[in-house]
């Protein structure tokens, strides 16, 4: 089978800090069925280098431009919502990236005759690919992930029919996780979801697991935050949080690792809260060995997600599992999505979002267990996180997306 991936997110190197859990799953489904032929199509970036054609061991990548001057093409890989927000000034690039796509994926298409259209994101790519397929015949399927769908209600009347009528036409849909599936079941009547769902599933995006049997991991005062510094991520009020159990307990102290366009904001708000270098580190983007070491280094993972004020919000964090995987205490909000698995007190702690005392609290929790109780949440949460594992996810989209009765 050939497949056509499209995504608005696709790193162009291993250094490149765009999040790569769309590259990890193609290589996830190559290892699982090793005679899939896979296409991927993005938007160039030119922060990171992009090149308009290059072959991989496992894919093929093809790139397209979408704006002038090129450098106006900041829509991909570090989030749209992020990005508009901001850079206001970058809105109309929004529709040309619909039409620089709709090209592009029109193109290779008729070129490359894929047997399915796999579009990650309904905003703009299920869209596109909707119309693509139309076009040419081709099916397609999607993924949601977050608030790629709910952005239409901004539209009144129009931005509901747009999400019911593309929706209706895909061979079949994944959603990252229960709320990410909930805001498209948000724009269907009772009736029409019932005809809907039998086509629609829950499927998160995968991790690695690491080797060791045992959690493997730093001591609990030392927290870890991996992720792009963007308002929906949160940090604001875990840097108040730390600064709460730092009365208390000084020695706790956070790693932020990860940059976006609210870094040096939140490098001036953990100031005016008093955290020194020696409480709160912020390292940039970090990958590979270096990324390895800082989760092995670290015995506490946070995730203090949250839905902001324009309704951007997390699908499911991949870093998140990354903690459970090697068997840290993790911290995350039930809005980040962490609520389909993460059971509070047992193998984790779940908080309500914006709460920065009750993440205080957790946080207190976490750090004052006793060595028996950290090795048994350490345990459930390694178990936990094989229902994540890159093989087993993998395999469930293959049999989901794109069993032949579906294609």
């Amino acid at each position: 089978m050939h497949l056509l991936v499209v995504a608005s997110t696709f790193p162009a190197h291993d250094a490149d800090p765009v999040p790569a859990f769309v590259r990890d799953q193609v290589l996830a489904l190559r290892a699982e069925d090793p005679s899939l032929r896979v296409t991927v199509l993005a938007p160039h970036d030119r922060r990171s280098g992009t090149r308009t054609s290059t072959r991989h061991a496992d894919y093929d990548e093809h790139r397209f431009h979408y704006a002038w001057p090129r450098g106006a093409e900041q829509l991909a890989g570090r989030g749209i919502m992020p990005t508009l927000q901001a850079k206001p000034w970058l809105l109309p690039t929004v529709l040309t990236l619909f039409v620089g796509e709709f090209l592009a994926l029109w193109s290779l298409v008729r070129r490359e005759r894929p047997d399915v259209v796999y579009a990650h994101w309904f905003t703009p790519q299920a869209v596109v690919a909707r119309w693509v397929g139309r076009l040419t015949g081709t099916p397609f399927v999607f993924t949601t992930h977050a608030s790629d769908v709910s952005v239409w209600w901004k539209i009144p009347w129009l931005g509901p029919r747009v999400v019911r009528s593309h929706a209706v036409r895909a061979q079949r849909i994944t959603a990252v996780s229960r709320r990410s599936m909930d805001k498209l079941r948000a724009f269907f009547d009772d009736e029409a979801w019932a005809a809907l769902e039998p086509r629609t599933r829950i499927i998160p995006m995968g991790v690695d697991l690491p080797d060791a049997e045992e959690p493997s991991v730093g001591p609990g005062e030392r927290v870890l935050f991996v992720g792009r510094l963007a308002e929906k991520k949160g940090v604001a009020y875990l840097l108040e949080a730390l600064a709460e159990v730092r009365r208390t307990r000084p020695h706790v102290s956070l790693t932020v690792t990860g940059d976006g366009p609210l870094r040096a904001d939140l490098e001036q708000r953990a100031a005016e809260l008093g955290l020194d270098a020696d409480a709160v580190r912020f390292t940039g983007y970090l990958t590979g060995a270096d990324k390895t070491a800082l989760f092995a280094d670290h015995g506490t993972y946070v995730v203090p997600s949250i839905i902001t004020d324009r309704g951007d919000a997390e699908g499911l964090p991949v870093a998140l599992m990354e903690g459970l995987a090697v068997g840290q205490v993790c911290i995350a909000t039930a809005e980040s999505g962490a609520d389909d698995f993460l059971v509070d007190g047992e193998n984790g702690f779940l908080v309500g979002e914006r709460d920065s005392a009750a993440l205080a609290r957790a946080l207190t929790a976490a750090v004052d267990l006793d060595d028996a109780r950290r090795a048994r949440m350490g345990h459930e949460a390694m178990r936990t996180a094989r229902q994540f594992h890159w093989p087993t996810v993998a395999r469930a989209h293959l049999d989901f997306l794109f069993a032949d009765e579906g294609v």
